[in-house]
């Protein structure tokens, strides 16, 4: 499945058109905007992304929902409107990275710079799952959760679901020293080939082949997986990145609305 790079008003945004074709409306924004309510002090700038986010994907969602993200290998459904707390633009499910639903018109939000947003569709049954997968939510197997809970909550066969792995921070940029390392190693039997070692000192793990790994493991097609294949921390002009831009870094967001 081909992921396209397109311009609107002036804002860049990445999406899988044949995604969309299937019933799952979608998106990936980039550095043209920031979303997040930490890195960015105006909820009216953030009001006014999510009308030129909506206005691109072509869909405006009756609710938008996010987790309150922490790192973890937490998934919650969303099975009514009235989840969450809302706190002016979302409703925010707390301590939560993964976020999982089969109804229709609500817009399910995860947010990235660096850590790799993960999109899985049901287009037979209609279920999405939109999740924010750290490093440490990596190691959790939030992917696998999200799958679990399709397959075992709503009847999902892992061979119909499509994944899709986002944009994040590439495989010759995730640099990392002796004790993350040897928590990858430890959790993964695969190691070697996600672990390279870049000098006495740093490693460099993959995090789009380990998540792959994981939900091929879990039973879908490697057919039905794509990954963007484009480094948050490389690609300067395109994306923010937590590790590069430091104190200056801003939040892009993957947005996924069921029609």
């Amino acid at each position: 499945m081909d992921y396209k790079i397109e311009a609107k008003a002036d804002y860049r945004f990445i999406y899988l058109p044949e995604l969309r074709e299937l019933g799952l409306y979608n998106c990936f924004t980039t550095k043209d905007m920031d979303i997040g309510r930490s890195t960015n002090e105006s909820i009216d700038d953030i009001r006014k992304s999510y009308e030129y986010i909506y206005d691109f994907i072509g869909i405006r969602p009756k609710e938008q929902f996010s987790g309150y993200q922490v790192h973890s290998g937490n998934v919650v459904s969303i099975t009514d409107m009235s989840q969450g707390e809302c706190n002016g633009i979302d409703r925010i499910i707390a301590e939560t990275d993964g976020l999982i639903t089969n109804i229709n018109n609500i817009a399910l939000i995860s947010r990235f710079a660096d850590c790799t947003p993960i999109l899985l569709y049901d287009p037979i049954k209609k279920i999405q799952a939109n999740i924010h997968s750290g490093w440490k939510g990596t190691l959790q197997r939030i992917a696998s959760n999200s799958l679990d809970i399709m397959v075992n909550k709503y009847g999902s066969n892992p061979k119909d679901i499509i994944g899709v792995l986002g944009p994040t921070i590439g495989r010759n940029d995730f640099e990392v020293e002796y004790d993350v390392m040897n928590m990858f190693k430890e959790e993964f039997d695969y190691y070697k080939d996600i672990i390279r070692q870049k000098n006495e000192i740093k490693f460099l793990i993959d995090l789009h082949t380990t998540i792959k790994r994981m939900l091929l493991d879990k039973g879908i097609k490697e057919d039905n997986l794509t990954t963007i294949d484009l480094s948050t921390y490389a690609e300067e002009d395109l994306f923010h990145s937590y590790r590069r831009d430091k104190e200056a870094f801003g939040i892009m967001g993957a947005i996924t609305i069921l029609k």
